[in-house]
């Protein structure tokens, strides 16, 4: 047998020295894994038998949030469970799991599980809801880039909340944070946590008088003073939050107080103002975004219907009716239309009326409504006659009323 020669011994000795560190290493590498997974499991949260921690959330107001996942299961799918922060809201939060069992909609978070926690004194309840991979409303670039995206975005919120009307519970803390959104894009309202259920003539809540319900930003004006309206009127302050998350979405995430969304530092649109969509939303945040909750728009079931409306006339190319805002001619689409016929004003109808008739040679009856107006580029003519077409003569003239105010309503300071 031959001899190795001293290199071959050094290399050989080098191997074995390289192998004797590789196993150390491993050993120690699992070693220190072990440590560290003891560690870990010593201060991980313990979520039951059912739900394992995967990461933390950001923490909210009213509690914990965390992405769970089950236990033995293997799909990875995820979920947040939210567990209680502060004890003495557990009234808050079983009235949220109960609306969320409650309402079961496309638009709507769906709730999982929910219980109290193993070894908790105080006991501390948890709600388990299905996870939104996109995160919610200001992750990222979860909005569209065009109004009418933005537009029909906001109609599947609404119909997740005018589901939640139509079962007389009130979400009252609409913002965009509480608005998620899944893989697919589809928007999901959460966070039930003040919302308010109309069980009885008299209601219930879990806010008292002079306590702030909501955001300050997205919140109506009676739930921030702290004034408590029982039954329907809590809805019409979903609508006014509502509102203002509208005006958010096609704004470039912009926030304003109170009623200020036509105020020239906010209003939307200015860099725009040959474009009808920005006042057609203007026109329809008028009706949500009211100090007054008799005058806004009273649920969001109203609501679904008047963005429905507002979609259609967007897309079909249509117009507000004001003569606040430039009209693009419809034929040459270069000129403005200019009014030279104006008998919307009190006391101009009978000499504009004249007036038309002798530029049309039209018979008219008594004391018609003329409005006309004329490209400045083409002289394309638009002629509005707003108190016809009507049978009765009191009907007719309550909607002449109507559309002259309409069009001559100042809205832009």
């Amino acid at each position: 047998m031959s001899k190795r020669g001293p290199e071959q011994l050094d290399r050989g000795r080098a191997n074995q020295l390289r192998r004797v560190q590789t196993v150390r290493q491993r050993l120690e590498t699992q070693t220190s894994e072990r440590v560290l997974w003891s560690v870990y499991a010593f201060f991980m949260p313990d979520f039951g038998p059912k739900w394992e921690w995967v990461r933390d959330l950001d923490e909210g107001g009213q509690g914990h949030a965390f992405v769970v996942k089950q236990k033995g299961m293997d799909s990875e799918k995820l979920y947040v469970l939210k567990r209680l922060k502060n004890p003495r809201r557990t009234g808050r939060f079983a009235r949220e799991i109960k609306a969320c069992m409650t309402l079961q909609h496309e638009n709507i978070l769906k709730i999982e599980d929910f219980g109290d926690l193993p070894g908790k004194e105080p006991q501390k309840p948890f709600l388990v809801t299905e996870y939104c991979g996109k995160g919610n409303l200001t992750d990222g670039d979860n909005l569209p880039k065009s109004l009418i995206d933005s537009l029909k975005l906001f109609r599947q919120i609404c119909a997740g909340v005018a589901h939640a009307h139509q079962q007389r519970i009130a979400h009252r803390d609409i913002k965009p944070e509480n608005i998620f959104l899944r893989v697919d894009r589809t928007p999901v309202v959460g966070d039930f946590g003040i919302c308010f259920i109309n069980e009885d003539a008299a209601g219930a809540r879990l806010t008292s008088t002079l306590e702030v319900a909501g955001s300050r930003w997205y919140c109506a004006p009676e739930l921030r003073d702290g004034k408590f309206e029982s039954g329907d009127a809590q809805l019409t302050a979903d609508v006014y939050s509502l509102g203002k998350l509208l005006f958010w979405m096609v704004s470039g995430k912009q926030i304003f107080d109170r009623e200020d969304h036509r105020h020239p530092r906010y209003r939307i649109g200015q860099d725009e103002p040959s474009n009808p969509a920005y006042e057609l939303i203007n026109q329809l945040l008028d009706r949500c975004i009211v100090s007054q909750p008799s005058q806004r728009i009273q649920d969001a079931v109203s609501l679904v219907y008047e963005v429905d409306q507002l979609i259609n006339v967007i897309e079909a190319g249509g117009y507000p009716i004001t003569l606040e805002v430039p009209h693009r001619c419809l034929f040459c689409a270069k000129g403005t239309y200019k009014v030279v016929v104006n008998g919307l004003q009190d006391g101009t109808e009978m000499n504009e009326s004249n007036r038309a008739n002798s530029m049309f040679g039209w018979g008219a009856p008594d004391r018609p409504v003329w409005l006309v107006m004329v490209c400045d580029a083409c002289g394309n003519v638009q002629i509005f006659r707003p108190d016809l077409p009507h049978s009765r003569r009191g009907a007719a003239n309550q909607r002449t009323k109507l559309i002259k105010e309409q069009w001559l309503a100042k809205r832009n300071p």
